[in-house]
């Protein structure tokens, strides 16, 4: 659907707000939007950290794993492989930590 001037005018008279402003905030969460999209599939092709998504989307670390969540991806890279040896080696400082 194309905003057109008659949806803008209805926002504009639902915020009681001048309509070259809420073309203004139409344009930015718009920009938003899309940049949020630009990040989560850059994360997804690696070309992007979780770090620099977040920071490309303009959001927080959390914001953008809220956001990868709603949308089913996952944030973890690790393969089943490395956290099952992360949980032993996890293991092993429990178990020397008992032992003092």
């Amino acid at each position: 659907m194309v905003m057109g001037k008659k949806q803008i005018t209805e926002l504009s008279e639902i915020l009681h707000t001048p309509r070259s402003d809420v073309v203004e905030m139409v344009m930015w969460e718009g920009v938003k939007s899309l940049r949020m999209k630009i990040a989560s599939e850059k994360y997804v092709t690696e070309e992007f950290s979780l770090c620099r998504a977040a920071e490309f989307a303009g959001v927080s670390i959390q914001q953008m794993v809220r956001y990868l969540a709603e949308r089913g991806i996952s944030f973890f890279r690790q393969s089943i492989k490395e956290v099952e040896r992360d949980a032993k080696e996890a293991e092993g400082w429990f178990s020397n930590a008992h032992s003092c």
